[in-house]
């Protein structure tokens, strides 16, 4: 029996039709005022949003975790946007395709330009292979790999900082 599931939700595995699984991140930015929720950009002087306004329209100096003496605070409405990332912004997608012509399955994640991925395949050798018939080969990014999808810089062995 093999599985398949995407956040907790199973998927089907049916191999007679295309078995990938793609999930996309639709968030359009990185940050987001957690007062007001608009979408925020960096800018010089602060954080904007989308009209360009540094200025938040829910600002509460009361919610503010940086304002240490209210009384010195910005008046309600005309404080600072106060950003946080959004979750998971930093991803472009991620895919699960299970090949059984090639008895292997890949996961790809993209972090930067959407037209590539790391990837990630764990396939069966066929068993009437010379050598290592029947066993698992797991093919993993590595530094100095041609064409990546981000250079990878070692931080021990099995686990790379991402450039």
């Amino acid at each position: 029996m093999f599985v398949l599931s995407a956040n907790g939700e199973m998927i089907s595995t049916d191999f007679d039709n295309d078995s990938s699984v793609i999930t996309e991140n639709a968030d359009d930015t990185e940050w987001r005022c957690e007062a007001c929720g608009e979408s925020l950009s960096e800018e010089s002087d602060g954080y904007a949003d989308e009209s360009g306004s540094l200025i938040c329209d829910a600002y509460d100096p009361y919610d503010d975790p940086g304002i240490d003496d209210v009384e010195a605070a910005p008046d309600f409405r005309e404080g600072p946007h106060r950003p946080h990332r959004v979750p998971l912004s930093w991803a472009n997608s991620a895919a699960i395709h299970a090949d059984p012509d090639e008895d292997s399955i890949t996961v790809t994640i993209s972090v930067g330009d959407p037209r590539g991925a790391f990837a990630v395949t764990v396939r069966r050798i066929p068993d009437d292979a010379e050598t290592n018939g029947g066993r698992l080969i797991m093919h993993t990014p590595y530094p100095g790999e041609p064409m990546p999808h981000a250079a990878l810089t070692t931080a021990h062995t099995g686990t790379y900082w991402v450039d």
